[in-house]
């Protein structure tokens, strides 16, 4: 009777096990879709993203089929909107997270005095827009230096030396790529048990590796960087310890220690 119920207890454990990592798995799916998402500049292309990120979906594929239905779907729930003639319906382009043109001020190095220095400001690809989640934000991934030139200093008093002298050119950061990133830090994390998920940009609890077995749990214990798996009693020749030498983890019922 008693080895039937410490069955049912390891089968109980590894099913809670199974429902923690299988919830994290969707996580992470989840995140991902959410990336992807913010790289969306239409419907249409979140469409196509949901189609092929869709979990219920057992081969990720995208079928023009499904589009279909889901933008039928779609077109039927916004025809129960009611919009005056008078407002005016637009496709929209998604703000997501994309490199977009923005004027930043021209820094002239060398020292002017009086004269007009043109261009004030120039056009460059910089990163902006926003991300699905409020703790992600959008960086560059991929930047290139440009140099602009020439940069002029006109002078239109009588006794000016020269009317136009050319500056130094003007050198300045480009975004390429962009992409929605964790703004947390490691220090975020309120405890050290915890580690800091970039991918999740949230705090969750460390993992042993390999897996705590039955009724060990993963804990950190003094002066360890790394938790491992700790047991409910004292494991036999480890002078009362609860726990395994480094490189070496407790079997299933915590009674010898191994490799």
């Amino acid at each position: 009777m008693l080895k039937q119920s410490s069955l049912y207890l390891i089968i109980f454990f590894c099913f809670c096990s199974f429902n923690v990592f299988g919830a994290t798995r969707e996580q992470m799916m989840l995140a991902k879709f959410e990336a992807r998402l913010s790289q969306a500049r239409t419907f249409k292309q979140a469409l196509a993203i949901y189609a092929d990120s869709n979990m219920k979906n057992p081969h990720q594929v995208a079928m023009h089929t499904d589009l279909r239905k889901i933008q039928n779907d779609v077109d039927r729930q916004s025809a129960q909107f009611e919009i005056s003639e008078d407002e005016k319906v637009v496709p929209y382009i998604n703000g997501g997270c994309q490199p977009r043109i923005t004027c930043i001020p021209v820094d002239v190095q060398q020292a002017t005095t009086g004269g007009i220095v043109f261009p004030k400001c120039v056009e460059v690809h910089r990163c902006s827009g926003c991300c699905t989640n409020a703790q992600f934000s959008c960086e560059a991934t991929k930047v290139n230096h440009l140099f602009f030139s020439p940069i002029t200093k006109f002078e239109i008093s009588e006794n000016a030396p020269e009317p136009i002298s050319v500056l130094q050119p003007f050198q300045t950061e480009n975004h390429t790529e962009c992409q929605c990133r964790c703004k947390l830090t490691e220090n975020a994390c309120p405890s050290n048990t915890q580690t800091l998920d970039h991918e999740l940009c949230r705090c969750r609890e460390q993992m042993c590796f390999p897996q705590c077995q039955a009724m060990q749990r993963c804990q950190l214990l003094n002066n360890e960087e790394k938790p491992k798996c700790v047991c409910p009693r004292p494991i036999p020749g480890q002078n009362g310890s609860h726990s395994c030498p480094a490189g070496q983890q407790p079997d299933a019922r915590c009674k010898k220690c191994g490799k």
